[in-house]
């Protein structure tokens, strides 16, 4: 396939920070030619990733910061995904359903180290798309991970907007920290909770209390990257197709070309893969946006809180 011929001589290469679940299954249908690192610190579901692991992959028990320490307290909760460093706020959570979940069951002292250090030791050069998920700790790790960020094109970043942990931070801490760093937001999944007492009741709604935050670098700033192969820029068509964003990976494309980045060969193959996912995607019809709103509305009905279906586009 064309698309494998763009990455056969070098891969994509994804983070997957708190990857309990296991590694988005986007990548997978977008290419075979992927490496994904994955940290995993909490050993009850690093045992699973670690059995279910193939050639694509490497899971990693480490607990990663901002800076390499002996000692960090992960509280270990009824649901292993909501799992922290951080100490769950009752206060807060109890307004809620299901609050019980993020009962400390056990708390563990484990050994933290940087993402600098991790990719190092594993012989990590570069990566491409990071995707942080670790219950309010992920400012530490972004602020671990400097040595990477430059030649990084996109990052999936849980975030939260309301103190579900207690002295966590919160959305406007880490989209400072990103921005200032040459990323763009590009858009957020909501995710809504109702009051316990009105969980049926209304409209989908809640309280917007977190979300998953996409970011990216724009076309523009792709090929301003020192020294940008083109293998570098067939990435980041990637990362912008995985998404869904074909406008993103087409700018890319006649950036590069008008620029002279790509050679010929390359630069026919990459408008080929592209016009192949235009012809993907679901086409605007008279009333989609009408029946997508009574879908939306149906389950609604049926649920204790709600959340935009995608992030980025289907």
């Amino acid at each position: 396939m064309e698309k494998d011929e763009l990455l056969k001589n070098d891969p994509l290469k994804i983070v997957d920070v708190g990857a309990s679940g296991g590694i988005d299954p986007r990548w997978g249908k977008l290419t075979s030619f992927y490496r994904a690192v994955l940290f995993e610190p909490d050993t009850r579901q690093y045992e699973i990733l670690k059995s279910e692991s193939g050639k694509n992959l490497t899971v990693l028990n480490a607990a990663l910061s901002s800076e390499k320490s002996d000692k960090i307290n992960l509280n270990l909760c009824r649901k292993q995904q909501v799992s922290s460093v951080y100490t769950p706020n009752i206060d807060i959570l109890d307004k809620f359903k299901d609050s019980q979940r993020f009962e400390v069951i056990n708390t563990v002292t484990v050994a933290t180290d940087t993402l600098n250090n991790q990719l190092r030791k594993n012989n990590v050069i570069e990566i491409d798309f990071m995707k942080i998920d670790v219950q309010g700790h992920e400012l530490a790790i972004l602020k671990g991970s400097s040595e990477y960020l430059d030649n990084l094109i996109g990052m999936e970043i849980e975030v939260e907007f309301l103190q579900v942990y207690k002295n966590q931070p919160l959305f406007c801490d880490i989209d400072a920290f990103v921005r200032k760093n040459g990323f763009e937001l590009f858009d957020i999944r909501r995710y809504y909770w109702k009051r316990k007492e009105s969980v049926h009741v209304g409209n989908q709604k809640g309280q917007l209390v977190f979300g998953d935050a996409l970011y990216f670098r724009s076309p523009e700033q792709v090929l301003s990257i020192q020294n940008i192969t083109q293998e570098k820029i067939a990435k980041a068509v990637y990362v912008y197709l995985a998404y869904g964003y074909m406008d993103l990976a087409q700018a890319l494309v006649n950036g590069a070309a008008e620029t002279k980045k790509l050679d010929k060969k390359f630069l026919k193959t990459i408008r080929k893969t592209v016009a192949k996912y235009r012809k993907k995607s679901i086409p605007e019809f008279r009333g989609r946006r009408k029946l997508q709103r009574l879908f939306e509305r149906i389950a609604s009905m049926l649920s204790s809180g709600g959340s935009d279906r995608f992030l980025g586009n289907p």
